[in-house]
């Protein structure tokens, strides 16, 4: 929990500061041209609208990175499902929360936007004044662009993270990692099981130093561990 509390604060702090860096792109690629500055006062009640607006899409992207990590891990169990193996282990919720991470920042865009309006009220005309101001003419078709584009390298980075699964046969381990690069291995080459504290986090040294952390796997099942203890002639180290 503590991690993924961790990873949201580290997001959205990277939003805060990148988000005044592309406004100021916007202005300098879509200036507003000839148009009368807005009085002092107006503009900073715009940019309490926009504290209110930005409160909102924190709390859309933290919803939607929640959910696209499970939905992700959910996805990654079905696509890799397999009767050929004895035991097959998928990315889980907390591998995956870093690329559903990135896909709900991106995706929080679209709710925002459909009750922006409803969240600013009489003010919206007056906001998307202010907004035409401070970000130029075509800011809102550079948005739409920076959107599509953001979505299709989230689809791409989910895709890829995904690929990471382990199959467990009666005499092997196939290992396949994120560039679906898969090593296979004997159970004669695990050098150490070593049991992590928690239910079903252990970690598998093999004998070319590649070690795999069962933290970021599901499901890990004791039977398996037993098999893998068995069969590579090492008792799993507490």
């Amino acid at each position: 929990m503590l991690e993924i509390l961790k990873s949201l604060l580290i997001a959205f702090f990277a939003v805060a500061v990148l988000l005044p860096v592309v406004r100021y792109a916007l202005r300098r690629l879509s200036p507003a041209g000839q148009v009368a500055p807005m009085p002092a006062d107006e503009v900073k009640y715009m940019q309490k609208q926009e504290l209110k607006l930005t409160i909102a899409y924190f709390f859309f992207a933290t919803i939607l990175s929640v959910f696209s990590a499970g939905v992700l891990a959910m996805i990654s169990s079905i696509i890799h499902a397999s009767q050929e193996h004895l035991h097959v282990l998928t990315p889980n919720f907390r591998a995956l929360f870093a690329p559903g991470l990135l896909l709900g920042l991106t995706l929080a865009i679209v709710p925002l936007r459909l009750v922006q309006s409803a969240l600013l009220g009489n003010e919206y005309e007056l906001y998307k004044n202010y907004m035409l101001r401070v970000e130029g003419q075509n800011s809102n078709r550079i948005y739409n662009i920076l959107l599509l584009v953001m979505l299709l390298v989230s689809a791409v980075i989910a895709w890829y993270a995904m690929q990471w699964h382990v199959a467990i046969d009666e005499n092997k381990i196939e290992v396949s990692n994120l560039l679906q690069e898969q090593r296979t291995y004997t159970m004669q080459e695990i050098e150490s099981i070593h049991y992590l504290g928690a239910e079903g986090e252990y970690l598998i040294s093999f004998s070319d130093q590649t070690n795999l952390n069962t933290t970021y796997l599901k499901p890990v099942q004791l039977e398996m561990i037993a098999l893998l203890a068995e069969r590579s002639g090492h008792r799993v180290i507490r």
